[in-house]
């Protein structure tokens, strides 16, 4: 595991990776080493279903409090920073709508005020941004995703500065949540063609947005790669490559989105995201399951949204699949 964590380190930029068993465990532990109780945490409300989770659900229950801010108030959320909380946490790309922060500046001003800034990067991977020039305290990601690569894995990481490592790799020896020696290994197996997965995915992703974005059966797109993306600007400032993640909304309800998805041949239904394989699902039905429909709401999350994880196949055949399939429904 220790030879996973040099590896990840030396791609992000940090003096230290902390390897877990999976990404919520990275991310969980990584807060809760840096919180006590009366501290505030000011986050993005877009973010992973299992954070705002556990940020609504566990956090209160030990006395610290979470401030949402949706991720286009960026006065409010510098308005919050000012205000001096202990951690920000962002995320960026987020999850479903690939909202792109500005980090830079976000990470920038809480450094001024003290404030511990916390990013999960999955989305990204360390091919596409490097949140270590941006101030940024602690990256997260889920190794489950990209860096592993292949479906085959849970885990996850934490890269860490100086100052904030001795205490997430304390708590995550008291905790126990470890990566595996075995999930490690695959760890730095996908590491090794990371960038050559990543850059065809970018290209992949942004040739099916393109085309997701003109046909009659698509309401939105959301892929920060194209203009039309409310952060085109910033993604394009941010990041070398806009990544192998997008969503988009069809023109109608959730049974014809249903219908859609079922109709899906290539692509293949099911919740994880970075690998070698296309992946397709309904964020109301699984990642953001767990939400209430009036919190669902607030994150923009529509019954007729998609997720698609794009992966390295011929983007030709990717492109048929979904054009059968929208045409069909």
């Amino acid at each position: 595991m220790v030879a996973a964590e040099k590896q990840l380190a030396a791609l992000e930029g940090y003096p230290h990776a902390v390897g877990f068993g999976s990404g919520m465990a990275a991310i969980t532990t990584a807060i809760l080493a840096l919180v006590k109780s009366g501290d505030t945490i000011v986050a993005t409300r877009e973010v992973y279903g299992g954070t705002y989770e556990f940020m609504e659900g566990v956090l209160p229950g030990l006395g610290v409090n979470v401030v949402f801010v949706n991720c286009e108030e960026k006065d409010k959320l510098l308005s919050e920073i000012g205000k001096g909380p202990r951690l920000l946490y962002l995320e960026s790309p987020t999850n479903p709508l690939l909202r792109v922060l500005d980090v830079r500046e976000l990470a920038a001003v809480a450094r001024e005020r003290g404030v511990i800034t916390l990013l999960d990067a999955t989305f990204a991977s360390p091919v596409n941004q490097q949140p270590v020039d941006w101030a940024v305290d602690i990256t997260l990601h889920s190794a489950t995703k990209y860096l592993g690569g292949h479906h085959d894995i849970t885990a996850g990481f934490a890269c860490c500065t100086a100052e904030q490592f001795e205490a997430v790799w304390s708590l995550r020896k008291i905790l126990g949540g470890i990566m595996d020696p075995m999930s490690a290994f695959l760890v730095i197996r996908g590491m090794q063609t990371l960038s050559l997965r990543v850059r065809q995915q970018n290209e992949n992703a942004m040739a099916i947005a393109r085309f997701l974005e003109q046909h009659d059966g698509v309401s939105a797109v959301h892929y920060p790669g194209l203009p039309s993306h409310p952060d085109h600007r910033v993604a394009k400032e941010q990041m070398s490559g806009f990544g192998g993640m997008l969503s988009f909304e069809l023109a109608g309800d959730f049974e014809k989105t249903k219908s859609f998805m079922d109709r899906l041949a290539v692509i293949k239904l099911a919740t994880s995201l970075g690998g070698v394989t296309s992946l397709a699902n309904q964020p109301i039905t699984n990642t953001h399951a767990g939400l209430s429909p009036e919190d669902r709401k607030k994150a923009g999350v529509s019954e007729n949204l998609v997720r698609l994880s794009v992966g390295i196949e011929e983007r030709g055949g990717l492109i048929t699949d979904l054009g059968q399939a929208l045409d069909a429904v």
